[in-house]
C-alpha cells in the first residue's frame, strides 16, 4: 500500500545532499500534490566568536553576523521555493528557524506543520563531525513523530561516488 503524503517536510542546509533531497521532495510533492514545506536551521552555536564587534567572552554571538546569515538563508529558501513552483509544486511553504537542527526536525516542525513525511539527505556535514556527535539524519530517523526518507541517490536514482560527497 503506497502512502499518500500531503505535508512533505524537507530540511535543508545548503549541502550537496540536502540539494539531492529538496530534488527528491519536490519531485514527491508533485506526484501526491501535496505541500511542500522547506526549512532550515540555524544554531547558535555555529556562530559563537564570528563577526567584527570588539566584545569577546564566552558563548559571544555577533548579532550582526546572525542577520547577515539569515537574510543569505532566506534568500536560499526563497529560491528553493521558486524552483519548486516552477516544477509544479502548488503549495510550497519556506522558513528559518534559530533552533536545535535535530530536535526541530524531528518533532517541532512535523508537529507544527502537520508533516506526514519529513525528507533529508544522507548527512550535511563532514565525517569527523559525524563521528563525534552523530548526524541529524540518523537523530531524526531514530525520534521522528512521521515517516522519515532519507535521500542518497539523485533524482535518477543514481548514487554519488564517495569523493563527490565529501567536496
Amino acid at each position: 500500500m503506497a502512502a499518500d503524503y500531503k505535508h512533505i517536510l524537507v530540511g535543508v542546509d545548503g549541502s550537496r545532499q540536502a540539494r539531492r533531497a529538496l530534488d527528491k521532495a519536490i519531485a514527491v510533492a508533485v506526484r501526491n500534490q501535496a505541500e511542500l514545506i522547506i526549512v532550515t536551521i540555524m544554531s547558535g552555536g555555529d556562530y559563537v566568536g564570528l563577526g567584527s564587534d570588539t566584545q569577546v567572552g564566552f558563548g559571544y554571538v555577533d548579532q550582526q553576523v546572525m542577520d547577515e546569515s539569515r537574510q543569505e538563508l532566506e534568500a536560499t529558501v526563497d529560491k528553493y521555493r521558486q524552483r519548486a513552483q516552477k516544477a509544479g509544486v502548488e503549495q510550497v511553504v519556506t522558513a528559518v528557524f534559530y533552533g536545535h537542527a535535530k530536535v526541530d526536525l524531528a518533532r517541532t516542525l512535523p508537529k507544527e506543520y502537520q508533516a506526514d513525511l519529513i525528507m533529508l539527505g544522507a548527512t550535511g556535514v563532514n565525517v569527523v563531525e559525524r563521528m563525534l556527535m552523530g548526524s541529524t539524519a540518523s537523530y531524526v530517523v531514530a525520534n521522528a513523530i512521521c515517516d522519515v526518507l532519507i535521500v542518497r541517490t539523485d533524482l535518477h536514482n543514481q548514487a554519488q561516488s564517495l569523493k563527490k560527497l565529501t567536496d
